[in-house]
C-alpha cells in the first residue's frame, strides 16, 4: 500500500529539520575546588568512556573497573555519585581542568605530557604496551624492525608519547593519528580488517581481547610496566589524599597474579572472588549492556556481603570448570553444577542450593514417552562432561537399543535443545530449572520423562574451608528467602516472549494509538522522530502498561533499565511523561552511535535491535557478518541472520560480548515494524512535505520486490 513506502528516514531525521528548531540545551554546571567544596556541594563527578560493558570478561578480568573505583570512593567520601560520560580522551583533561568534572577513571597511562597539567593518584594497575599487527611471516622482532612501518594510535593516547620515543631511534616509523573518539577496540577491529598496518595496546586490554582476533599477533613489546591512574586537577591535594587512601585500602594498586588458591581470608585480602562459569542464558551472559544470570546474580550478593569485587572467569569448555579452579584461576564454580560423586572428588561442594529434576525432552509435537523402556530405539544428544551423560550411561545396560550421541564440549545445553526443537536431535536431557528457560522463550519442547531429581551445588578447593563454610551459611540464609525467590521467578518463571503476540492490538475510532499518543508526538517533535514508531516502539516493550516492569528490571513503557534512566536524567520511569521521554532520547542517541554515512533506515534498524539486546551484541554482529562475507551494513539477510549466529557457541564464544538470545533483536525488529504499518495504514497518516524533501529512498514498511531491503 502507500502508507507502506512512507520513507524511514523522516522517523527520526534529528538535527537535518527539527532539531535546529530545539531551544539550546543548558551546558553543563563548571565549578572546581578541592575535597570541602565538593562535601559542600555533596557530590563527586567522575568523567568516564560511555559503557562499562565493552567485551566479554572471560580471564578474571573486571570490566567495569572504572566505575567500580568512581561508586567506592563516592561512597567512602559520603557523596553523591555524578558520572560524567566523555567519548573523546581528549576531551577528558578539558573537562576536568574548566569544572565539568572532577576525577578522570578511564584507565589513564601516567605520562610527564599529562602531568604537567593534571595530578594523578597512585596507580591502580600496570601494564606493558604491545605492538599489534596482523600475523604474517615478516613480523618485527626488536624496535629496529618497525622502520617504514605505519602505527595507528590516537594523539592524546600514552601510545602516541611511546611511539614519539621510539621514532627518535626509529625515524621512518610512521606514526598515524586517528580520531579521538576510536576505542582500542575500534582500532584492532581496524588492524584486523586491513585498515591499519598496525596499532598498539596496553596488556590488560590485550588479554581480554585477543581472544576475538585469531589473525592480530603482539611481536614486540614498545614500553614496560606503565602506571595506570586516576586523574585530578593539580590543587585537589586533599581530594587526593584519600583517593590514595582509599586506592591503597583496596588493593587496586599492584600487579596481578594470575593464578592464586586463597582461601577467604586471602580473598578478603585480595577483595577480589573469580566466579569460574559458562557464558549462557542460565549463569551469566550481557543483556543490555547489564551483566546477569542466575548464577552471577547469586554470587554477586554474596561478594557484596564479604566486601569483594566479583570477577568472571570463562573456561573453554564445562570440561575444564573444575580444573580451572584447582589449577587457581578461579575462586568458586558457579554454573549450574550438577554434585556428583565423581565431581567431589575433585572439590568439595556446598550444600545445594537448588533442586532440579533431570529430564528426557522432546520436541512439542513429539511422541509421549511413559517409560524408560520407550527410550529403546531412541538417541539422545548430551555432552561427555555433563551429569546427563553419567545418567545415561547407567540407563544404557537396561534399555536395549539406547544410542548416546556426544555433541562438543564447548556446546551448551540449550544448544542442544535448539537442535531438538529444530528437528535435528531426537532427543536430549537437561535439568528442569533451563527447560523452564527455554519456553519462556517461546521453545516447543516439552518434558517426555523424569528421569531423577538432582541437586546443584557450587565448588571450591577442598582445602578452601573458610570459603566454602561461608558460602553454606550463605546458602543457608538466602534459599527460600525474598532474594531467592526472585531470581528464580525472573530467570526461570517468567514468560515474557510467549504471550505477547497473542495480545490484539486495539485503536480506538477517534483514531487514537494509545493512551499516551500527545506524549509521543510531544517527543517525536523534539527528537525529531515519528511518533507512530514511538507508540509502535512502546507497544512491543509493555503494551501499553506504565508499571510494568521486564524479568532484568527494566521499567515503564518503555523499558528503561533504571541505569540507564539515571544516565539520561530521569528517575520515575514507572511515570509515563519520563519513561516516554527517557525511551525516546535514548533511542535518539543509539542512532546517532552509528555511522552517519549508513542510510537512516539501516541506522533504525540497528538502533532498535540495540534498543533490545544492546548495542555491543550489534556490533558483535556486524563484526561476524563481515566475517561470514554478508553485508556489515544491511539488516535484512545479513546483519540479522549473523545476529542469529550469536547464540552458537562457535560464534558467540569469538564475540566481543558474547552469548546473545540472536533472534530476539529480530523478531523484535520485526514486531515494531508490523505494528507501524498497522498503524500507518490506520490512521492513514502522512509527514509533512518539508520532512519529505530531502529524502526519497528507504522506509520502515515492508517494501515492494524491487526495492533495495536493507
Amino acid at each position: 500500500m502507500l502508507h507502506r513506502m512512507i520513507p524511514l528516514a523522516l522517523m527520526f531525521l534529528c538535527a537535518f529539520v527539527q532539531c535546529s528548531e530545539k531551544q539550546p540545551i543548558s551546558a553543563p554546571p563548571k565549578y572546581t575546588g578541592d575535597l570541602p567544596q565538593l562535601q559542600a556541594r555533596g557530590a563527586l563527578r567522575v568523567i568516564v568512556r560511555p559503557d562499562p560493558i565493552t567485551y566479554m570478561p572471560r580471564q578474571a578480568e573486571q570490566v567495569t573497573l572504572n566505575y567500580d573505583i568512581a561508586r567506592g570512593l563516592a561512597e567512602v567520601l559520603k557523596l553523591n555519585l555524578e558520572i560524567v560520560k566523555v567519548t573523546s580522551y581528549s576531551q577528558m583533561m578539558e573537562k576536568l581542568l574548566i569544572g565539568e568534572g572532577d576525577i578522570v577513571a578511564s584507565s589513564l597511562t601516567i605520562t610527564p605530557e599529562r602531568e604537567a597539567h593534571a595530578a594523578f593518584s597512585v596507580p591502580y594497575l600496570y601494564v606493558d604496551e604491545y605492538l599489534v599487527t596482523a600475523s604474517g611471516d615478516s613480523l618485527p622482532e626488536k624496535i629496529a624492525d618497525l622502520a617504514g612501518m605505519a602505527i595507528s594510535v590516537r594523539r592524546s593516547s600514552s601510545y602516541y608519547q611511546t611511539l614519539v620515543k621510539i621514532q627518535q631511534q626509529v625515524p621512518s616509523l610512521n606514526i598515524h593519528t586517528v580520531p579521538e573518539t576510536l576505542s582500542i577496540e575500534n582500532l584492532l577491529e581496524g588492524v584486523a580488517s586491513g585498515k591499519y598496518a598496525a596499532t598498539v595496546s596496553d596488556a590488560h586490554l590485550w588479554h581480554a581481547l585477543s581472544g576475538y582476533y585469531d589473525s592480530l599477533v603482539t611481536p614486540i613489546v614498545l614500553a614496560e610496566d606503565r602506571p595506570l591512574a586516576l586523574m585530578m586537577r593539580p590543587g585537589d591535594t586533599q581530594l587526593k589524599v584519600k583517593v590514595d587512601e582509599y586506592l591503597l585500602a583496596h588493593q587496586f594498586t599492584r600487579h596481578r597474579q594470575q593464578t592464586f588458591t586463597d582461601d577467604l581470608t586471602g580473598l578478603k585480602e585480595r577483595r577480589r572472588l573469580r566466579m569460574i562459569t559458562r557464558n549462557n542464558a542460565m549463569t551469566y551472559f550481557i543483556y543490555r549492556g547489564q551483566q546477569i544470570g542466575f548464577e552471577y546474580e547469586l554470587m554477586k550478593r554474596f561478594a557484596s556481603q564479604h566486601d569483594l569485587r566479583l570477577e568472571i572467569v570463562i573456561p573453554n569448555s564445562h570440561a575444564e570448570l573444575l580444573s580451572y579452579l584447582n589449577e587457581g584461576r578461579g575462586d568458586v564454580v558457579a554454573s549450574a553444577m550438577t554434585i556428583t560423586e565423581v565431581r567431589q572428588e575433585q572439590a568439595a561442594f556446598t550444600q545445594p542450593y537448588n533442586e532440579v529434576s533431570e529430564l528426557v525432552v522432546v520436541h512439542a509435537d513429539g511422541d509421549s514417552i511413559a517409560s524408560l523402556q520407550d527410550l529403546a530405539g531412541r538417541t539422545i544428544h548430551v555432552r561427555a562432561s555433563s551429569s546427563f551423560y553419567t545418567t545415561l550411561m547407567a540407563l544404557q545396560d537396561s534399555i536395549k537399543g539406547l544410542e548416546i550421541a556426544l555433541v562438543p564440549d564447548n556446546v551448551e545445553t540449550e544448544d542442544i535443545l535448539a537442535g531438538v526443537e529444530e528437528g535435528l536431535y531426537d532427543l536430549t536431557l537437561c535439568d528442569s530449572n533451563l527447560l523452564d528457560i527455554e519456553r519462556a522463550y517461546g521453545r516447543r519442547l516439552k518434558a517426555a520423562l523424569s528421569i531423577k531429581p538432582t541437586a546443584l551445588g557450587w565448588a571450591v578447593r577442598k582445602d578452601n574451608s573458610d570459603l566454602l563454610a561461608a558460602l553454606n551459611e550463605y546458602i543457608k540464609e538466602e534459599k527460600g528467602g525474598l532474594f531467592f525467590n526472585i531470581m528464580k521467578k525472573r530467570y526461570f518463571k517468567s514468560t515474557r516472549a510467549v504471550a505477547r503476540a497473542k495480545d490484539s492490538m486495539r485503536v480506538g475510532l477517534s483514531g487514537q494509538l494509545s493512551p499516551y499518543d500527545e506524549l509521543a508526538k510531544k517527543y517525536a517533535s523534539q527528537y525529531g522522530q515519528d511518533w507512530r514508531l514511538i507508540t509502535a516502539q512502546m507497544y512491543q516493550e509493555s503494551r501499553f502498561d506504565p508499571a510494568a516492569v521486564s524479568w532484568v528490571g527494566a521499567q515503564g513503557l518503555m523499558q528503561v533499565m533504571p541505569s540507564t534512566g539515571e544516565d539520561l536524567g530521569f528517575t520515575d520511569l514507572h511515570e509515563p511523561q519520563e519513561s516516554i521521554h527517557a525511551g525516546v532520547k535514548y533511542m535518539h542517541q543509539l542512532i546517532n552511535r552509528f555511522d552517519h554515512k549508513l542510510p537512516m533506515e539501516v541506522r533504525i534498524r540497528f538502533a532498535l535491535a540495540s534498543y533490545n539486546v544492546g548495542y555491543g551484541h550489534v556490533l558483535d554482529a556486524r563484526r561476524l557478518a563481515r566475517e561470514m562475507g554478508w553485508d556489515p551494513n544491511r539488516w535484512f539477510g545479513n546483519v540479522e541472520q549473523a545476529m542469529r549466529l550469536l547464540s552458537q557457541p562457535d560464534y558467540y564464544e569469538r564475540a566481543r560480548y558474547g552469548f546473545c538470545r540472536g533472534g530476539q533483536p529480530v523478531h523484535y525488529v520485526k514486531n515494531i515494524q508490523n505494528f507501524y504499518d498497522a498503524y500507518v495504514e490506520i490512521l492513514n497518516t502522512t509527514i509533512p512535505a518539508k520532512a519529505t524533501q530531502p529524502l526519497s529512498s528507504g522506509f520502515f514498511g515492508s517494501p515492494p520486490a524491487t526495492e533495495d531491503r536493507r
